[in-house]
Formats: C-alpha cells, structure tokens, sequence
C-alpha cells in the first residue's frame, strides 16, 4: 500500500514538474522569443497615434497687422472598435456637427481603425461634442487658418482647405513655405478604450510652425480700393471690376481689389466667378489707354515731335480698304501728340502708329511688357494677346497703334502707367517683401532691377500729356483737389465670338499722382457697366476717390502744404513750429501779399484734406473740430479774412454720400487703418 502510495505520489510530482516546465518554457517563449512582438501589439492597443498640423504661419501687410493666422481649433475624431453604439452615436453628434446623421455614422462604423468626424470645429461645439462622453468619439485640437478681416484682400491671399493645402492666391504659390511641418502624438487609452492622456516618447514629435509672409500690401489702401470699387460696381450695375495700386518705382503692389469677392473663412459658399482674382486673371481689349504707349514709342523713335501738327482730316483714315473713323464721329483737325491724347484721337494715333511701322510698334509694345506675364507672385496671371508679328493683318498696325487687337490685365496696364510716371523704366510687380523664419530670421524677398524702356526724356514728355488730358481733355472726373494727376481713359467694346458685342463695354483709367513726383500708379476696371459706360463718367470718378484716399493714408501731401495737416490744424502762433530750409507752408505766408477783398471760402461739404488746403492757397490757419465732412465754419463763409485769425471748421459724417462714406473714412483718418 505504501508503495502504491509512494509510486502515485512520484507520477503526480512528475507531472507538476512537466507542467511547471511547459509553463516555463512558454513564458520564455512569450517574454523573450516573442517578447517584442506581444508588447508591440499591447502598445497598439493602449496607443492611438494622430497627426497633427503644423501652424501655418502668418501673412501681414506692410505695416504688420495680420491678414492671415493659425488659431487653435478642436477636431473630432473616432475609433470604431471602441464605439458601442453607432446609431446612436451619430444621432447625437449629428446637430452638433452641422452633418447628417447618415454621414456620421457612416464614419464611425469605419472598417478602418481610425477615422476623422470632422475637423477644425469651433471652441464651443468642441466642448459640447467633449461633454457626451461618447466611447470611442474623441476630439484633439488642431491649427485652423483665419482671415481677420474677412473680405479684405481675400483675391491675394486664397484660402486654404481642411486638409491644409493652400488652394488659391498666396496660400497656394507659398503654400511650401508657409505651412507647417507635421507633429504625431500618442493618445493613450484604459483597459475600457477610454482616452485619458498623451504619451511624450522617443518617436513623438512635435508639430512645426511654417514662415510667415509679409506683404506689400497696405490694409488701409486695400480697404479704400475694396470700398469705393464696391460702391461703383453697385451704382453702375457692373459684371466684375478690379482696381490695383502700385509703386512706380519698385513695383510694389500697395492694392489688389477684385469684385465680385469673397469671404476666405467660408470660401466654399461662393461661387467660382467670387473667387477669381479679376486684376491679373482677366485681360481685355484697353482702348484709348494703350495710346500712351504708341505715343511713347512715336517720341522715343522720334518719328513724331511734340510741338509737330498733325491733320485727322474730317475724322476718317482708310486703311486696307476698310474706313475708321473717330468715337462719335467727332472731327477734330489739326492736332499735336498732346491733342490727339486730349481727344483720345483714333485718326489721330493711327497716323503716329503707322509711322512706326509694325516692326517698332510690335518690338516696342513688347518692351513695355504687353503679350506677356508680369511675372507677378500670384497664381492664375492671364498674359493676355499680343499676335506675333507674322500673324498680323493688313489693319493691324493701325488698330493696335489705338488699343485693340490687343489685351492686357489690369495689372499689366499699371506697369504701363509706371514706366511714364518713373521715367521710363519696366518694373516687376510683386506683392512679398520679406518672409520670416520661425525662429525670427528675416529673408529679404528681392524683385529684379527696372529695365529701361524709352528715355527719361520722353516719359517727362509722355507725363506732361498726360496731365494735359486731365487738366484739359475728357478726364477731368479723374482730377483730385491740390494734387497733379496725370492719366488716360480707355473704352473699349467687348470682343466675342464673330466680332464686337453692342452694349458690353470696358472702360478703364490709368493715372499717377502726384504727377511732379508720382507715389502711385493706379488703374481701375469696370466691366459691362449699365446706363453710362464711357470711362470718363466710370473710371475716371472710381480711380480720383481711390488715388486721393491712398495718398492721405501714405501721408502725401497737397501741393500748397509741405508740413503735415495735423501741424497746419493746431500749431500755435505763439510756438511756430519749425520747418525744413526753403519750406515754407501756405498758411504761413505773409497775409499781406492778399487782398483787402479776400473773403472766407465757403467749406461746407468738403474733407478735411479739401477744406485745409482751400484755406492754405489763402493763407489762412485753420483748426479742425470732429471728423468727416465740413457742416459748419466760424467765421462764416463771406466774411472779411482778419490776417492772424484762427478759423475753425466743423466736421461730421452725416454729410457723406452713403457710396463714399465708408471709403472717405478711411481718407480722413492720419494714420492708416488698423482694422479696416
């Protein structure tokens, strides 16, 4: 019995050791041959990796105010596996998310085993979508592109889509430069799939900012350009307009209006026509405009003098047996080069182009940019047409010499008006100055050199005419009270399929001020405008509100003030303030040079700017109380001017008209803008 007993107990202790050896070996086997596999699989199971953005940097105008940031926003996303029910989960987050319920649960019953919900919602949503405590719903927060001003500039900036990629505008063409680099970080989840933190490890890493952009653009002219092109389009019943103000004498671009426009924080609600940016996308027969170009050329090749008379007959040229004649059938005689610009002469112009010769009208219009890009840094520039010299016609040395057969942008066309205001030279349109590095290094963004494209000589001369067309041709509406404007007006049919179509009109202004020393080129366009469609009654009004609100903003100052209006409004007698050698202000010359009749202007109406320099052609001081337009002066308009006297003049904003009111604000206003 004891044997049996014994032999039973050594079978059992074999068996424990045998099975404490199984046990053993598949623990070594688990720890240590299939170790890294095992824990690999737990980490998978208690981590959750998510990309993460990087903040794409910032772009700023001119003076630094921010036109596009990175604001931090809330995404959700789920884990299918973990989602007990779907269903119900979608019907909860559905109103939530703005999403239909289908759609969402959809998502969450991804085969996959992760799933984005919806990115870059708000800050409240998120924490609404956080307090359902749904399993297996979890939101991580994420950069979210920003535009704090809305419409302003959207055409130059662009937008950028939910997954981060610049789409249109700047955003796009730098979209390399300015977005950021992506981070990864580790969700980590309980036994119950619940999320309850972030794990730093060695294979996390942190998301990275982009480059930020500063731009040439200057928020307070953007605005101003924006406002008034909006008001016209609305007055004239308009399809589209643009309006571009720039620098003659480095290219850059100070403003871009384009109309229709569109809000980049909820780009996708708009139509593609809203998006596009009309001054560089859209080229159009100029006109009357593209006549300071075969002027030029003419004066530089000297084929044609300043002071030569040349005969436009009763009106009509034949040329290729085809007859043209003058706009409105007008006739006009005998004129110089100056004339046939007053007059926007088509005779005129075509026996000044037909002395060039198609060879140097083609190589000439070339060397001022037209047929091709300006080479601008935005996406989406249309070239415009210019035929290669083998491909013209019979007419069509004569009808490029006056603008058609040939189109151009509206961007393009300003660099036409830099080379006359700048003395001649090419420029190179650009919009960035500078891009900053994250850590602060600043990298200066270069444009090439100007190219010299006719002589000083003749852009002086060419400026002079254009002066001439303001002062005494049809672009009076252009002209701007104590500034020197120089311009041209161009009304061009708009061309179709099989020829011209009646009734769809372009008219367009290109001009600089001042014209002594021009601070800006600026062209407007406004396309199949209703009722009236001459550009003297269209553009020319549009580019005058839009040039004089820039040169307040950029602080330029009237011809008879040479000190600042501030100085001139409240500098008192008894502490003159001092002033430049051989600069003299007008309301500090001697009073008795006028006179004993001089009376008080009446300013009733005027801006500040207008109502200042009025009184300074006088020489009289005046002080200004309020802001907008003048309602009241003390002493009355009539009364007798007491040399030594103070006037003060009276200003509110009831007065402006409902269509300038917002754009004369900001004209008004010392300083730029900060929030237009």
């Amino acid at each position: 019995m004891n044997a049996v007993r014994r032999g039973r107990t050594r079978l059992f202790m074999l068996f424990l050791a045998l099975w404490a050896a199984v046990v053993v070996a598949r623990l070594a086997q688990v720890q240590i041959a299939q170790g890294s596999r095992y824990r690999a699989r737990a980490a998978r199971q208690q981590e959750r990796r998510i990309e993460i953005k990087g903040s794409r940097g910032s772009i700023l105008d001119r003076e630094g105010r921010e036109l596009a940031v990175s604001v931090e926003a809330a995404s959700v996303y789920a884990i299918p596996d973990e989602i007990e029910s779907p269903r119900a989960a979608a019907q909860a987050l559905s109103p939530l998310l703005g999403m239909p319920a289908p759609e969402v649960q959809e998502k969450l019953t991804s085969e996959r085993g992760f799933t984005w919900v919806k990115r870059q919602i708000d800050a409240a949503t998120g924490e609404r979508v956080r307090a359902l405590k749904l399993a297996g719903v979890h939101l991580v927060a994420e950069p979210r592109r920003f535009y704090p001003k809305g419409h302003l500039g959207a055409a130059v900036l662009g937008f950028v889509g939910t997954d981060d990629a610049g789409l249109a505008g700047l955003e796009h063409l730098y979209d390399k430069t300015i977005r950021g680099k992506p981070g990864e970080i580790i969700a980590l989840t309980d036994a119950r799939r619940s999320r309850y933190g972030e794990a730093e490890t060695a294979s996390s890493r942190p998301a990275q900012e982009g480059a930020s952009l500063v731009l040439s653009i200057d928020s307070g002219i953007q605005f101003a350009a924006e406002n008034e092109l909006a008001a016209s389009m609305a007055e004239h019943r308009a399809k589209s307009g643009s309006v571009v103000v720039l620098d003659p004498w480095n290219g850059e671009i100070l403003a871009m209006a384009s109309w229709p426009d569109f809000d980049p924080n909820d780009f996708a609600r708009y139509a593609p026509d809203a998006r596009r940016n009309h001054a560089i996308a859209d080229s159009y027969e100029p006109g009357s405009t593209f006549k300071i170009v075969t002027g030029a050329l003419a004066v530089d090749e000297g084929v044609v003098s300043l002071d030569e008379i040349i005969d436009t007959g009763d009106g009509t040229i034949r040329v290729a047996n085809t007859t043209i004649q003058e706009a409105d059938r007008h006739r006009y005689g005998a004129l110089t080069l100056g004339g046939i610009l007053e007059h926007s002469s088509n005779i005129g112009i075509i026996r000044v182009g037909m002395r060039l010769g198609p060879r140097r009208l083609y190589d000439g219009a070339r060397s001022f940019g037209v047929g091709q890009s300006t080479g601008v840094d935005l996406p989406g520039e249309n070239s415009g047409i210019f035929r290669p010299l083998p491909r013209w016609s019979a007419l069509s040395n004569a009808e490029i010499s006056m603008g058609q057969e040939v189109s151009l942008n509206a961007l393009q066309l300003a660099r036409i008006g830099a080379v006359i205001a700048n003395g001649g030279k090419l420029v190179q349109p650009h919009i960035v100055t500078k891009i900053v590095e994250p850590g602060g290094a600043v990298r200066a963004v270069a444009a090439p050199e100007p190219v010299r494209v006719v002589s000083e000589a003749t852009a002086r001369s060419l400026a002079n005419i254009m002066i001439g067309v303001v002062e005494r041709g049809n672009s009076g509406k252009a002209a701007i009270p104590g500034f020197s404007v120089a311009g041209k007006t161009g009304t061009a049919q708009k061309a179709g399929m099989g020829g011209y179509m009646p009734g769809h009109h372009i008219p367009n202004f290109v001009g600089f001020a001042p014209a002594d020393a021009p601070r800006c080129v600026a062209v407007v366009v406004v396309e199949e405008p209703q009722g009236k469609y001459y550009a003297a009654d269209v553009a020319a009004p549009l580019f005058s509100r839009v040039m004089s609100q820039a040169l307040g903003i950029l602080r330029v100052a009237p011809r008879e003030q040479r000190v600042p209006m501030a100085v001139l409004a409240e500098a008192a007698p008894e502490r003159p303030p001092r002033y430049a050698a051989g600069v003299l202000p007008a309301s500090r010359r001697d009073p008795a040079s006028r006179s004993a009749d001089d009376r008080t202007p009446s300013a009733i109406g005027m801006s500040a700017r207008e109502a200042l320099a009025a009184f300074a052609r006088l020489g009289v001081l005046a002080r200004l109380q309020g802001t907008g337009f003048v309602v009241a002066q003390d002493p009355p308009a009539g009364s007798p001017i007491r040399p030594g006297a103070v006037h003060t003049l009276f200003l509110a904003d009831s007065t402006a008209s409902p269509s300038r009111a917002g754009g004369r604000r900001a004209e008004e206003a010392a300083p730029a803008p900060s929030a237009p």
